[in-house]
């Protein structure tokens, strides 16, 4: 028996099995054109979006943390920048502060003497501030002064005497620790306005008795770099 096949050429089927139906092929790949965005989104939704909520969450975090650090270290330098501030200021305090102690020790071995045929002895003696001198600029005081003030008695043997008993006193007071190296200004006798001696019948002694101002200044040292 013969089979005829009446289908044109171009549609009849080719021997061997591996020709393809053009059709078969077109809408086979209509499909995957059509499944294709639908597998695009679903990559998307599910692999790379969760990966990118997770890689963002994981920058928020760190964000945060790098935050919160930049924040104590800010605080911090917040709390060095007042402390250094406060030590600046508490510095300068102290070196404007003139210390007494050892000034009024010196003051009081000065007028213990001994002295020649006569005593002497500071009757009053004040302390007031003075003024105080500033650098180029005006960047702190170079220099402050305290003036002090006292009342003094030289008690002699001879009446006659009493003019060199005061400049034996004033000699000797301006070779002393108390004046060379305390920053007292000057010379002791420059307020000195003179005297009245006095002869005391029940001590049988010249009384000499003045009052005198001294100046005491204190240069403030400047740190090499410091203002």
């Amino acid at each position: 028996m013969l089979l005829i096949n009446l289908l044109p050429p171009e549609l009849r089927k080719k021997r061997g099995g591996t020709d393809f139906n053009p059709i078969v092929l077109a809408v086979a790949a209509c499909y995957l054109l059509a499944l294709a965005p639908v597998g695009t989104w679903a990559w998307f939704k599910f692999v790379r979006l969760p990966a990118a909520e997770r890689a963002l969450a994981e920058a928020n975090t760190t964000l945060e943390d790098k935050t919160a650090q930049a924040a104590a270290v800010e605080a911090l330098k917040n709390q060095i920048a007042e402390a250094n501030r406060h030590r600046s200021l508490v510095v300068g305090l102290l070196s404007q502060k003139m210390y007494w102690a050892r000034t009024l020790d010196d003051f009081a071995n000065s007028l213990a003497g001994p002295w020649p045929s006569f005593e002497v002895c500071c009757t009053e003696l004040s302390f007031q501030p003075g003024s105080s001198e500033r650098r180029a600029g005006g960047k702190g005081p170079a220099s402050v002064t305290c003036m002090i003030k006292g009342r003094f008695k030289l008690v002699g043997e001879k009446r006659t005497e009493s003019g060199d008993y005061v400049k034996a006193f004033f000699t000797r007071l301006e070779t002393e620790p108390f004046w060379k190296i305390h920053g007292l200004q000057d010379k002791p006798e420059r307020t000195y306005k003179g005297d009245s001696p006095n002869w005391n019948n029940d001590i049988q002694k010249v009384v000499v008795e003045f009052s005198l101002d001294w100046q005491r200044l204190k240069t403030i040292a400047v740190a090499k770099g410091g203002s």
